[in-house]
């Protein structure tokens, strides 16, 4: 009987998973497997030890239908010839990615079997709604997310697809590389210890986490979703991190529930839409992920202040809700969405520190670092981006900290209790590698810069940026 193979990627799990669930309606047996290639290796930190959980998890997964997860190292092209021919392989299954080095890598892949005979079927699995079905009515792409919003919203979003029945093993099965052996915890050292603590990991408990915050705060995320003392967002963004549930689950639960006008659901699934249109963007223009999506914006006077930057990572700029969300980040692996734009703000403009910086330490420390949302975020912020926050709206961390956390009990949270050092304020002491030096009772009495005069500064060099650009188009 031919053996068809299944290669997971950002897909990791069972239910909603139309490349397993066409594969397992074939009926032949299935070699599911997932690839530790050069650009996975070379991954950030917290996002490749939290990958080894989920990859664990999905295995177990499998083994409760029978089969298993086979774990292989290599450039994906090469683990997958190998595996066709001496399992005699008839077709290839995967869910699409949409970053143009896996487009480019897959496209060559596919070209490489179906000549030779070897089907491969893609499919999608990964977002909303391929980024190639929404188009303006002059045809292009939409680059502001609120036509985009509406657009989305007008289409039928393809129902949820139901685990397979059953999944028929091969009599063979190719010799597994051992989790363990591929040392995905190295970079991430001691903070594994604390991390694990605040992770929820694979399909089941992302339901149960979705499930949560369907029945105890969804009611309120309109209200409070910009609240840091309250915890009203549904951390969603770690399990769809991995494909441990689809954004299509998500969408369609939430819907059966609420219509899409009522408040609470639609600003909640308007962030899965802007998940996709992230993605979206990334497809489009691909060059988004590393370079300004404003080609002008290349000539923006940033800094190249190592010190500044290092305090910024550190949490210890000496700007109170700014150091708690370092340190949140450090600490969780994740941070409010709100506080991720106070951090941003203040990195690109108070600092004047080019966006990319905050990317790649954002890349590095993040569990559910997602490429595409990522690069939006800070070009978002930097107001390098499409449909940016203007670079002269500048985010004052002292009125935000008011508004948000107005008894301080976030920041107390991440910085310290009564002047007693416990919860996460001490496991950050606890997980920052001893070079940094960091002592609890040295806290920054000064900021970086007056709040004030990195506001003016921003504005002073944006000014000169801006005039800049019309001297040289008149030129």
């Amino acid at each position: 009987m031919s053996v068809n193979i299944v290669w997971l990627r950002r897909d990791l799990r069972i239910s909603d998973n139309p490349a397993l669930l066409a594969a397992s309606k074939t009926g032949n047996p299935l070699l599911p497997i997932f690839i530790l290639d050069p650009e996975t290796e070379r991954l950030g930190a917290a996002f490749k030890w939290r990958l080894g959980l989920s990859l664990e998890k999905l295995d177990e997964s499998l083994r409760k239908l029978g089969t298993r997860l086979v774990l292989l190292r290599g450039e994906p092209l090469e683990v997958l010839r190998k595996l066709v021919a001496t399992h005699k392989a008839k077709k290839i299954f995967w869910n699409r990615l949409y970053d143009q080095d896996s487009i480019k890598r897959d496209t060559h892949i596919k070209s490489f079997f179906e000549v030779r005979g070897i089907p491969v079927s893609s499919h999608e699995g990964m977002l909303l709604l391929s980024p190639w079905k929404l188009k303006t009515n002059t045809g292009s792409f939409y680059k502001v997310f609120t036509p985009f919003w509406r657009a989305l919203a007008r289409e039928e979003i393809e129902q949820s697809l139901p685990s397979p029945s059953k999944i028929v093993s091969p009599q063979e099965w190719p010799k597994s590389e051992k989790l363990i052996d591929w040392e995905l915890d190295k970079d991430i050292g001691k903070g594994k210890v604390y991390l694990i603590k605040k992770v929820r990991v694979g399909e089941e408990a992302a339901k149960l986490r979705f499930e949560e915050f369907l029945e105890k705060r969804i009611s309120q995320y309109y209200l409070s979703r910009d609240r840091l003392d309250k915890v009203e967002s549904s951390n969603l963004s770690e399990n769809l991190a991995y494909g441990e549930i689809s954004p299509r689950q998500i969408w369609h639960a939430v819907l059966k529930i609420y219509s899409l006008n009522e408040n609470n659901s639609e600003m909640f699934v308007r962030q899965l839409a802007w998940r996709d249109f992230a993605w979206y963007l990334c497809f489009h223009c691909p060059h988004i992920l590393k370079k300004n999506w404003k080609s002008e914006w290349d000539d923006f006077p940033w800094t190249e202040n190592s010190d500044s930057l290092v305090r910024w990572q550190r949490g210890i700029t000496g700007v109170p809700i700014v150091d708690a969300g370092m340190r949140e980040l450090y600490v969780t692996g994740r941070m409010h969405n709100r506080v991720r734009m106070i951090v941003a703000s203040y990195l690109t403009k108070h600092l004047l520190i080019d966006w990319r910086h905050g990317l790649n330490w954002f890349a590095d420390c993040l569990i559910d670092w997602d490429p595409a949302s990522n690069a939006l975020g800070w070009q978002w912020v930097a107001g390098s981006g499409p449909d940016a926050s203007p670079f002269f709206r500048v985010f004052n961390p002292e009125l935000q900290s008011k508004k948000f956390d107005p008894k301080g009990l976030y920041t107390s949270k991440f910085l310290k209790v009564r002047s007693e050092f416990q919860g996460e304020a001490q496991e950050y002491y606890d997980m920052v590698p001893k070079i940094w030096q960091l002592k609890k009772d040295e806290y920054p009495k000064m900021p970086i810069v007056d709040l004030r005069v990195g506001r003016d500064r921003a504005l002073a060099a944006y000014s000169d940026f801006k005039k800049h650009q019309i001297s040289g188009v008149s030129s």
